[in-house]
């Protein structure tokens, strides 16, 4: 059989020809050129794919990358400002120190409050440290709202949340950026929980848990006090808890001028739980410590002039005989201090009315129910609708409670009563937040230093209440202490956790764009043999085009 093959498709044969070598030896110089091997899916569709996966990879490894970055400038700032807050602390506790100095002089101690003063605002304006995006360090998730106001009284509220900002550094791993201001700053172990103990004597004693049978107890008058007891420090918080807390109130009563009694709510006589059983030495230097149930307590004689330092029984014990009223004994009251209400007006209230006092009424329902961050209270024009802080609009009402007509008037909510002067009108808020003293805020214990430096009495008395409040202070400063070098030993292994995954994503890196290598980068030595062999190829198909579209037809004519 014979095949006749026209010019045309002669030529058309010979033109796809020399157009399919000629597109081998442009794709092979692109090739060369770009240095890539798959220039189109279609060049590798099974690499194409591994390579898209491989880059997305990357992509995501770049955003850690940022992340880390962004992670490790926020936690050494963070680190940076929690060292400036410790050496603060440090001269803070430096001037404790220096004003529990007997020799002192009022004005000495005036003059100590002054630099604790400045040093309280340096404090507060450490805690309200920003970061570079302009977010507030210490406020938990709520970057933009400042964490730390000083209210009108001198104490000091947070106002920001409990949650911490987290960054994602791999597959699998977050990394914390911040700390919150209550957790650092406010849940610090407070040293002082004990009411009636700071050296007045308490008269509501008379007629209760007498220290002989039949014997009821009078007080005695201010002017005859003899004793004094410091106000207490908790040594043993499980022990407060569990032992002290069950007991309370508790009633220390002297029987004799060198000894006295100890007796529980419920009258019994617990003496014997003190190392000591009860008995002192009244003229002992630096007083009688008492360690009792997690707490310590240390009571001091003070003699005045015309006082027998030889017949002290006279002086500091009960003179009643059995069955008739007492003479008069030394005698205090101990028991864990009530839980109080910070309570912050809002500037946009209309009316001049205030709400404050307030007291804990149902121990149980309060520590159920209550919300630790605090309250805002929104009058509605009848009644006070209750809002969790921090509060954000849309936040639901948790509770609504009306006012109870008084005197004085009160208005109660989740086991609290707060007293509420004046008439409120619609739309006044009232931020209340509970002042719990398991804990007492590193500010509220430098105020409350310097508040009573800078009121100290000159008498006798009045030195042992200064002495107080600097044991309490130095207990809770070095409490505050330690909850800053807490946070940075974690913040200081969140550090390291960065530098790990650096390392790993830096390594996850290398690997990554070496697979990659190896599906899209080209073999240079073998792309140019087959450059060399398409180039010889297409001249040749050049060369016998030209050769081929001369022989037609009308050169066989003559």
């Amino acid at each position: 059989m014979v095949m006749r093959i026209s010019s045309i498709q002669a030529f058309n044969n010979g033109v796809n020809g020399v157009g399919r070598n000629y597109a081998n030896v442009i794709r092979t110089q692109e090739q060369i050129s770009s240095g890539n091997r798959i220039l189109t899916p279609a060049d590798d569709p099974v690499a194409s794919v591994r390579l898209l996966q491989l880059e997305q990879q990357q992509a995501l490894l770049g955003q850690y990358k940022d992340n880390l970055t962004a992670a490790k400038n926020s936690l050494n700032q963070e680190e940076a400002t929690l060292n400036s807050v410790n050496v603060v602390l440090q001269r803070i506790r430096e001037l404790a120190v220096q004003a529990g100095g007997g020799a002192l002089s009022a004005e000495d101690r005036k003059s100590i409050a002054k630099e604790l003063s400045e040093r309280e605002n340096e404090l507060l304006n450490l805690m309200n440290s920003r970061n570079a995006r302009g977010e507030y360090l210490f406020s938990g998730n709520l970057g933009k709202t400042e964490p730390f106001i000083r209210n009108p009284d001198g104490t000091y509220s947070y106002y920001g949340d409990e949650g911490q900002r987290s960054l994602q550094v791999a597959g699998s791993s977050t990394v914390a950026i911040n700390d919150n201001g209550r957790r650092l700053f406010e849940n610090v172990t407070n040293a002082n929980r004990v009411v009636n103990a700071g050296g007045v004597n308490n008269p509501a004693l008379a007629g209760q848990v007498p220290p002989l049978p039949g014997t009821t107890i009078a007080p005695v008058a201010a002017a005859d006090q003899r004793v004094f007891m410091s106000a207490g420090l908790v040594e043993d918080n499980n022990a407060f808890n569990s032992s002290f807390r069950g007991g309370e109130p508790y009633s220390l009563v002297f029987v004799s001028g060198n000894e006295f009694r100890m007796y529980d709510g419920a009258g019994a006589d617990v003496t014997s739980e003190i190392p000591g059983s009860g008995r002192i030495d009244p003229l002992a230097s630096g007083g009688n410590t008492i360690n009792f149930r997690g707490m310590r307590f240390q009571l001091d004689v003070i003699l005045k002039d015309g006082d027998n330092a030889l017949d002290l029984d006279n002086l500091l014990a009960n003179t009643a005989t059995p069955g008739t009223p007492g003479a008069g004994t030394h005698s205090f009251t101990l028991q864990a201090t009530p839980t109080e209400f910070a309570v912050t007006r809002s500037s946009t209230n209309a009316s001049t009315a205030v709400v404050g006092n307030g007291s804990v009424t149902t121990p149980a329902t309060f520590n159920a129910q209550f919300p630790t961050s605090g309250v805002v209270l929104r009058f509605n024009g009848t009644d006070f609708e209750a809002f969790a802080q921090p509060y954000r609009a849309g936040n639901p009402v948790l509770a609504t409670a009306p006012i109870t007509a008084g005197p004085p008037d009160t208005v109660s909510l989740f086991g609290a009563s707060l007293q509420v002067s004046g008439t409120p009108v619609a739309g006044d808020e009232f931020n209340v937040q509970p002042q719990f003293q398991e804990q007492r805020s590193i500010l509220n214990s430098v105020a409350r230093l310097r508040q009573a430096l800078e009121s100290s009495p000159t008498s006798q008395n009045g030195n042992l209440a200064v002495r107080d409040e600097v044991a309490i202070a130095l207990k809770n400063f070095d409490n505050s202490i330690g909850q800053v070098l807490e946070v940075q030993t974690e913040i200081g292994a969140r550090l390291n956790l960065i530098d790990t995954t650096e390392t790993d994503n830096e390594s996850v890196t290398l690997v990554n764009k070496g697979v990659q290598a190896e599906l899209r980068e080209l073999d240079y030595a073998e792309a140019l043999s087959r450059l060399s062999f398409q180039t010889i190829v297409l001249e040749a198909a050049q060369q016998s085009y030209v050769k081929i579209a001369g022989l037609n037809l009308f050169n066989q004519l003559r």
